[in-house]
């Protein structure tokens, strides 16, 4: 029997195998945050601080818009989940 973990770890993987250009993307995004490269920034929508990266482009994986959880769900859900 999975564990919960071990369902979450598979559930990511296979994320990963059908999703390369977007994992290399957010690989991309945490790296260059890390070294410094690129700052963390309010959503650009409404403001709060705790923001996450939004790809539009994920062949431009240092370009990204900020936006907070609702307004990144936002922009995926008017896309139809395929961003």
């Amino acid at each position: 029997m999975d564990t919960p973990a071990k369902k979450k770890h598979l559930k990511q993987e296979h994320w990963r195998k059908r999703n390369p250009k977007k994992h290399w993307a957010h690989r991309a995004t945490r790296s260059a945050i890390r070294s410094g490269l690129l700052s963390p920034a309010p959503c650009e929508v409404c403001g709060d601080p705790k923001s996450e990266a939004h790809h539009p482009d994920y062949d431009r994986p240092l370009f990204v818009v900020w936006l907070c959880r609702a307004h990144h769900r936002a922009v995926h859900y008017r896309k139809g989940g395929a961003a």
